[in-house]
């Protein structure tokens, strides 16, 4: 038994414990349990329901509707069986997504223990549908909603949410989960303190009109178990600064929101988070013309290798220093900020233990994108199918990348590369933003995998013409982390 098979095998307990694993899942989970006492314990927490009293709570609540929750059973099988082919990002994706949408997600046992969920139990018809509002939770880091839909949906059916306060509030949706088209959580953002009424709208988008739900809420109640702090703390990783301006500490969440900034020179073509692409702001004479949200997943622990697309270290960590614990990081959202130019963001963790005084954050590596001096793009024709082998250079100071061949593999372009010049370097330290120009339109690559450390793959929608131009936009650098000591107790 190895560190790396208990990590698979935790990431499908909630699939076991809900009885939808596949059967080669069930009897590699089974002959694990036999031997780990740690995992059966740990399957034992989750055989825990969340809400005793709700039949909803029987049933995990997983992304997608029927059709999403058969791609995941298939993805969980093909990850088992598969378990040493480094997995793709659309199989993270899939997987990511129903894995972290459990009803009984730990996230929410701080506040069924505390009991501070907000009971609605009514239900009102939308055309054929029945709506059920079960509860509803009033975080500080988000609201989140409970409710069942009769009949289920199907196919590509859908319902939406819009919520707004007794004094006209209106709050913004982030998403939302269910299983089977039936049981579904939704997120939203957090409510003001002074509301007391909620208004839940909900509709179909086929069927006329909406129905409505009015909701007597005291979100005082909650924010009283919460903690909201301003550290105000600031760091310069030349010529880039990295703010953290608030904390908010919620019952089912923690967020950390932060700023980046750095100078208006014509040469930095952006900042990267991680691994994600740069993002700039591009301001025209009457104030900015482009502006750009993204979010983004933490894959789980045994799909990050040392090479791939999930390099080791590219997240953001959070330390609870008062009980040596590690805050798992569920996603970050980034967008750009219109009248600076730089990036605001928040980082999302699973909630922080209430008697945590002292936290660590440290920061995923930043990558400043700097243009070539010059412009560098290379021609081609794209293969109807198989490869085609190409020679073409692209180069940014000492390094290298030397484009040897594109293949269709699974309805993608891929493009293979060969490193050379990095040096003493890390051959992620140097990060490249590609392009290929389809028709009129630029298209940024996909995603880039390091197959070992002087070859890296490139993935791109397959271009709708045979003629493609291929360009190296800009280049990015990696910066030094840096740590963040967070005072929780004040």
């Amino acid at each position: 038994m190895t560190k790396y098979e208990c990590e698979i095998i935790k990431d499908l307990l909630p699939l076991y414990a809900d009885g939808v694993a596949s059967e080669a899942s069930l009897e590699m989970v089974e002959r694990h349990l036999a031997e780990c006492a740690s995992c059966r314990k740990l399957l034992n927490e989750y055989m825990q329901p969340v809400f005793a009293e709700s039949p909803a709570a029987k049933t995990s609540l997983v992304s997608g509707l029927d059709k999403a929750w058969g791609r995941l059973r298939r993805v969980a099988a093909v990850f088992m069986v598969c378990i040493i082919i480094t997995a793709t990002t659309i199989a993270w994706a899939s997987y990511q997504t129903g894995r972290n949408m459990a009803l009984r997600d730990p996230s929410f046992q701080q506040a069924e223990q505390m009991n501070l969920f907000t009971e609605v139990n009514q239900s009102k018809k939308l055309g054929p549908y029945t709506i059920t509002v079960d509860k509803i939770l009033l975080d500080s880091a988000r609201t989140t909603v409970f409710y069942s839909v009769d009949p289920r949906l199907e196919g590509d059916s859908n319902i939406y949410i819009n919520m707004d306060d007794n004094k006209g509030v209106h709050y913004d949706p982030r998403g939302g989960r269910c299983i089977q088209g039936k049981y579904f959580v939704y997120d939203l953002e957090p409510v003001n303190l002074d509301a007391h009424k909620l208004t839940l709208s909900f509709n179909n988008g086929e069927t006329p009109g909406e129905t409505r739900f009015e909701i007597p809420v005291d979100p005082t109640i909650v924010a009283q178990n919460t903690r909201e702090f301003y550290p105000n703390l600031k760091k310069t990783i030349e010529p880039v600064e990295l703010a953290l301006d608030r904390v908010v500490l919620g019952l089912s969440e923690s967020i950390i929101f932060f700023r980046v900034r750095w100078p208006q020179d014509p040469s930095i073509a952006g900042v990267g988070i991680g691994l994600d692409s740069p993002m700039y702001t591009v301001m025209g004479p009457n104030g900015p013309t482009s502006v750009e949200s993204r979010g983004s997943s933490t894959p789980p622990a045994p799909m990050i290798k040392e090479y791939g697309a999930f390099l080791p270290g590219h997240w953001a960590d959070l330390i609870d220093v008062t009980n040596g614990k590690r805050i798992k990081l569920n996603e970050t959202r980034t967008q750009t900020d219109p009248v600076t130019g730089g990036i605001m963001g928040t980082f999302h963790f699973e909630p922080v233990d209430p008697s945590a005084r002292e936290l660590k954050l440290t920061s995923p590596p930043l990558y400043l994108y700097h243009f070539p001096e010059k412009e560098q793009t290379l021609e081609f024709t794209c293969p109807a199918q198989g490869e085609q082998e190409l020679n073409g250079v692209f180069s940014y100071g000492p390094v290298t990348y030397n484009l040897e061949k594109v293949v269709i593999e699974d309805k993608q372009l891929v493009c293979y590369f060969i490193l050379k010049g990095t040096g003493d370097k890390p051959p992620h330290y140097y990060r490249p933003e590609f392009r290929i120009k389809d028709k009129e339109y630029w298209k940024k690559h996909i995603r880039m995998e390091w197959l070992d450390d002087n070859h890296v793959r490139v993935f791109f929608p397959i271009p709708e013409n045979d003629r493609v131009t291929m360009q190296l936009r800009s280049m990015g650098e990696m910066l030094p982390k840096v740590d963040f000591e967070l005072d929780a107790a004040r």
